[in-house]
């Protein structure tokens, strides 16, 4: 590792540099379109916090069409080639992979470590040969995190001497955290590993077809079929457990790719940040009109839809292993330290309640009771 892989700062860390991967060390570890992968990183501020480690998965889509798949091998979310230099985690909605100790007070102050995410397979894959099957791309989100997780070992502060190790994920890297959290877990035994999620929570798709349904949806399929196609394409690793139960009953083991099907054979204790009304997955993967979102059709969808995410969350407040933020907005990922709030409490404050175990379930468990799309402190 060289010296600019970490940009230590008493304050706040203003810019960090990206490292690329070692394509000799680390050949599988590519992006889309076979450039290397990469990270950001920045070194504990204290000492008490040297074997402390915040790693984000980030978000950016997914593909599964030639098409798509080809147009994101051009851009940041599958090329190192287009992703930022620097990166400056103050600037950005980075939940507790901030170094912003206002918002973030109680681990600011980690080792902070950024998957940029460039491999559109939700951190999932393991093709580390393209094929005419892959249109010649990569899908080896996998491999990149394995490769990073070695590059950390060898730090000076190293992840292998953790203590603490929180994986966090948005979106894409939300549900790629339901994949890995009990992978890290046995990877580094001694260390308390725990997940945070903020729109990693899903089920199934059952598109919208009424009046004005969209055409051409931008991101990957999510019906059941689309998940078993996503499942064989990028090859994914999924969790081994669950994994293990679907193959031992000879059924396809592509449910475990979706944390609604994963959670009850996951160990390792995770915490979801979800939006009741998830506008991305309505407007990209469920053909729903925002256009029309206050026709009847739609808000009838809507309903259905907010239904079932309710009680996609219901395991989970039952769950010792779990704890859940589940508010009343029409978002995707904007959650801030402060806003949303449920009866008075943001995410940051549950979220830390239940990791350090500060509270009974009343003090982390939140879910908005009031309606679809009500809560008026939304982002």
């Amino acid at each position: 590792l060289g010296a600019l892989s970490f940009l230590v700062s008493g304050g706040f860390c203003v810019e960090v540099p990206l490292t690329l991967l070692d394509e000799n060390v680390y050949p599988k570890a590519k992006c889309l379109d076979g450039s290397p992968g990469g990270y950001y990183a920045q070194e504990a501020k204290d000492a008490a916090s040297k074997n402390k480690w915040v790693i984000y998965l980030k978000g950016g889509g997914e593909c599964d069409t030639e098409e798509y798949c080809l147009e994101q091998s051009q851009t940041k979310h599958g090329s190192s080639k287009y992703i930022s230099p620097k990166w400056d985690s103050t600037q950005y909605i980075s939940y507790i992979a901030s170094d912003n100790c206002r918002d973030n007070p109680e681990f600011c102050t980690w080792n902070q470590i950024t998957n940029p995410y460039c491999s559109q397979d939700l951190h999932s894959g393991q093709v580390d040969v393209p094929s005419e099957d892959t249109w010649g791309l990569y899908f080896a989100g996998h491999f990149i995190i394995e490769a990073i997780l070695d590059e950390m070992d060898m730090f000076t502060n190293k992840l292998s001497d953790a203590t603490d190790i929180i994986l966090l994920g948005a979106s894409a890297g939300g549900i790629g955290t339901w994949m890995h959290i009990d992978y890290l877990a046995q990877r580094y035994p001694k260390a308390k590993v725990s997940g945070l999620t903020v729109a990693g929570h899903y089920f199934y798709a059952n598109y919208y077809t009424g009046p004005d349904s969209t055409t051409d949806m931008e991101l990957a399929d999510f019906t059941e079929s689309g998940w078993e196609s996503a499942y064989h394409l990028y090859n994914s690793y999924i969790d081994e457990s669950c994994r293990d139960v679907y193959e031992t009953n000879n059924q396809s083991p592509a449910p475990c790719m979706l944390s609604s099907f994963s959670q009850p054979h996951v160990s390792s204790e995770v915490y979801i940040v979800q939006s009741q009304t998830d506008s991305v997955v309505l407007k990209y993967h469920d053909n729903w009109p925002e256009d029309h979102m206050n026709d009847a059709p739609e808000q009838e969808y809507t309903e259905e839809w907010h239904a079932n995410m309710t009680a996609a969350v219901a395991p989970l407040l039952e769950s010792s292993r779990n704890g859940v933020f589940a508010a009343a907005c029409y978002t995707h990922t904007d959650f801030l330290a402060k806003k949303p709030v449920i009866n008075g409490v943001g995410f940051m404050e549950a979220f830390t309640n239940f990791y350090y175990n500060r509270t009974t379930s009343e003090g982390f468990n939140f879910v908005d009771d009031c309606g679809e799309m009500c809560n008026s402190n939304c982002v």
